[in-house]
């Protein structure tokens, strides 16, 4: 005999999913998985160059990259990853986050993008070139924009709070586990070790919680909508 309440907690949740599911589908996220692509793509020339060059690892050639490389490499920081664990943790935080482009105008979600790259990685390396005593550092990732709309649902989320959908409150907890994330890396970094502080996460949340801090609904005060 089944439990009372299990098979309504059975369909609720069912429901829930396939809500999410319906909302995702539906969702403008063309620019941000064509990021993801492009990520992917890069990461697959990192794995065949690893294999090609007899690399210890991933990792240990993208650090040869930066020591011995161009400019490119630099220009390459948002795509380039260390390793496997590294680009899916950031792969799936983007996918997850995806939907959060519906908010904005096409061009404002660039400009937003575009923003984000700039001070993740300029901030990123400032930190590195401020405390690390080589002259050559490596900052890359495309987690500062993971943080970016992180930030982002979170504070829209808050305000918004009653107009919100499933798909919106996923995202606001992915931002609330950023913030987490942050300050934890700050508490434990800046004491001893300010090096360590991710100035790439840091700014792509300050980013973030400012822009959802002043949008603001469409016109006809649907929050699916696009920002004015």
């Amino acid at each position: 005999m089944e439990t009372d309440g299990l098979p309504e907690s059975g369909d609720d949740w069912n429901a829930f999913v396939s809500s999410l599911v319906r909302q995702y589908r539906s969702a403008r996220t063309g620019t941000t998985l064509t990021l993801v692509l492009l990520t992917a793509g890069v990461f697959l020339l990192q794995v065949v160059g690893t294999y090609l060059t007899g690399a210890s690892s991933v990792r240990a050639l993208t650090a040869f990259l930066y020591l011995r490389g161009d400019d490119s490499v630099y220009l390459l920081s948002l795509f380039l990853h260390r390793g496997v664990p590294h680009f899916l943790s950031n792969v799936l935080v983007l996918l997850v986050l995806a939907p959060q482009e519906r908010h904005f105008s096409p061009r404002g979600y660039w400009a937003f993008v575009a923003t984000g790259a700039v001070l993740t990685l300029g901030v990123g390396y400032a930190v590195l070139l401020a405390y690390s005593p080589e002259s050559n550092v490596a900052f890359y990732g495309i987690s500062g924009l993971g943080y970016a709309l992180g930030g982002f649902a979170l504070v829209r989320g808050i305000r918004f709070r009653g107009r919100i959908t499933e798909l919106d409150v996923v995202a606001a907890l992915v931002g609330l586990s950023s913030v987490l994330a942050v300050v934890g890396n700050l508490l434990v970094s800046l004491p001893h070790a300010p090096v360590q502080v991710n100035g790439g996460h840091l700014s792509g949340l300050v980013l973030g919680l400012a822009v959802g801090a002043l949008w603001r609904a469409g016109r006809r005060g649907s929050t699916s909508g696009d920002a004015q």
